[in-house]
């Protein structure tokens, strides 16, 4: 995952793929052993087909020093 991913993600406008994105990014950042067979795209495809849970960037302990000022 690089700045092509998130170029590509821009580039489709999307929020849901942000979100999308961010929760990639947070199970690879974390070493989650479900996402190390994935890239993108086919953690995009996995998530559709509900291989994946829902998630909330708010909620999650890793990206807190990302959200914490929101919080406030």
């Amino acid at each position: 995952m690089g700045v092509k991913d998130a170029q590509n993600v821009i580039n489709k406008g999307s929020t849901e793929s942000l979100d999308d994105l961010i929760h990639y990014h947070a199970l690879k950042k974390t070493g989650n052993t479900q996402i190390a067979k994935h890239t993108l795209g086919s953690f995009l495809e996995a998530k559709k087909n509900g291989e994946f849970e829902a998630y909330d960037i708010m909620k999650d302990p890793y990206m807190r020093k990302y959200t914490y000022k929101a919080l406030k």
